[in-house]
């Protein structure tokens, strides 16, 4: 079409006498594009994405701090006087001066009837534009700060509502994990608690079999004892002082076999003993020696040693071991000896199966025969044990009296001997005790004390109950 309106146009041109018709131009325009808005009345119009240009764009403040608006702001204003002096001339004479006049008298008639109020409404006009555009530039630089603040602002908000956002969905996953970390922790604590009964409930009844064995084995050790002591003929030798029977009654060797424990057993807790003599010179008597435990350590610690025992089992025992036993009364023996004869003295669970007579003229009978500095040495049963008192007091039918630390301590004092020490002996097992109660960190200061108070109570029983089995008093001859 645009090719078809230039023919035309250089027809028109061409021959100057021939004029355009306008209206038929006009009327075949509007049918070209009638058709051609029929022809693309389906098409879609194509879209063009507008791209900004950053380099063009200014920034808040630039306008108003602009060299251009600066420069109008300096130059807008001129003089509204006519500066007549500035009019001179070439020429020289007094023609001159009358050419300058005539000048500056034209000059001052077109400037105050055709130029004066010309020049006032045109400086008028400029200091109108230029007040307008400061006016414009402030507005405009106080609308693009506005703008700047308004979208700081916005990002700022969306920025901490995203922040909030992520923080609620961090407390709900991290919540959800510790739920299920405790769920796995109480399940795998539940499963950890339930192996560690089974493996306890194994323990005990491990212990309690091995327990059964060692006095089986004790028991069957007695019982070779007396089987071996009844294979022989000959009596044991008249070196034996006290009384005595026709023949050994084997039931109390069966009896230390089955309840007091192993030979090896006895001789650990005895083992504390045989310091207690080192350096003796005279024989140490031992009153009561039973199996010959306390011989054997003795012996092994190079001690002069000596046993004597009521139980002719026990003695027989005592001699297929080697060790020089008597078979005899331990009072009635100390009475044959020689004042200061021995270099020292221990009984070993004996004094619970004396009378209070017997036991003070022990003590005494003691004192004078072991020689100055030497040691003498009591052990016995602890009655302050509820469990010692009820298991292994009761037990033996031949004790007479179960005596208290203080009451045998002072009986001690009275025979004019030193009491050097009070020693407890044979702890009762951590795992027999009464157990405390754990006070956990989610409980109240209220039950926390509460807890704290049972635990002291446990405690005060677990010594009332399950304290020291045995107790041994050391004192020194002066």
């Amino acid at each position: 079409m645009e090719r078809e309106l230039s023919t035309q146009e250089n027809t028109a041109h061409s021959d100057d006498k021939q004029q355009p018709d306008v209206a038929s131009i006009m009327a075949r325009i509007r049918q070209r594009v009638k058709n051609q808005l029929n022809e693309n009345s389906n098409k879609k119009p194509s879209f063009h994405s507008f791209k900004a240009d950053f380099e063009k764009n200014r920034k808040a403040g630039e306008l108003l701090h602009s060299e251009e608006l600066r420069y109008l702001n300096s130059n807008y204003i001129y003089s509204p006087r006519l500066q007549l002096e500035a009019v001179t001339t070439h020429r020289r004479g007094p023609l001159a001066k009358l050419v300058v006049k005539f000048k500056r008298k034209v000059l001052a008639i077109v400037w105050d009837y055709l130029l004066k109020d010309y020049f006032e409404a045109e400086k008028n006009y400029q200091a109108n534009l230029v007040r307008y555009l400061n006016d414009v530039s402030k507005y405009v630089d106080a609308r693009d700060a506005a703008n700047f603040w308004e979208l700081i602002r916005k990002i700022d908000v969306d920025i901490t509502r995203a922040l909030e956002r992520i923080e609620r969905i961090n407390d709900e996953q991290t919540a959800s994990l510790r739920t299920l970390e405790r769920s796995l922790y109480e399940a795998l604590n539940s499963a950890l608690k339930d192996v560690q009964s089974n493996l306890h409930d194994l323990n005990e009844n491990a212990a309690v079999s091995a327990e059964k064995l060692k006095t089986l084995e004790s028991v069957v050790s007695g019982i070779e004892g007396i089987l071996a002591s009844l294979g022989k003929k000959e009596m044991p030798p008249e070196a034996e002082r006290g009384e005595s029977d026709d023949y050994a009654d084997f039931s109390y060797l069966l009896l230390e076999n089955r309840f007091r424990g192993s030979e090896e057993e006895i001789a650990e807790r005895l083992s504390i003993y045989p310091p207690y003599f080192k350096g003796a010179k005279n024989t140490v008597l031992e009153i009561g020696s039973g199996r010959g435990e306390l011989q054997k350590l003795l012996s092994e610690a190079g001690i002069n040693c000596r046993g004597i025992d009521t139980d002719r089992a026990m003695v027989e025992r005592a001699r297929q071991q080697g060790f020089d036993v008597l078979h005899g009364d331990g009072i009635g023996y100390l009475r044959t000896l020689e004042d200061r004869e021995l270099s020292g003295l221990i009984a070993i669970q004996v004094v619970e199966h004396l009378p209070q007579k017997a036991l003070e003229e022990l003590i005494q009978l003691a004192a004078k025969k072991v020689e100055s500095g030497g040691k003498i040495i009591f052990e016995t049963i602890n009655p302050r044990s509820l469990l010692a008192l009820s298991s292994n007091y009761f037990r033996d039918p031949t004790h007479v009296f179960p005596l208290h630390p203080d009451t045998l301590s002072y009986t001690v004092q009275l025979a004019g001997l030193k009491v050097i020490e009070l020693k407890e002996l044979s702890a009762v097992p951590e795992e027999a005790r009464l157990r405390k109660i754990k006070v956990e960190e989610f409980m109240t200061p209220r039950w926390a004390a509460l807890v704290e108070n049972i635990n002291r109570n446990i405690d005060q029983l677990n010594d009332l109950i399950y304290g020291y089995q045995d107790y041994c008093i050391v004192a020194e001859v002066p």
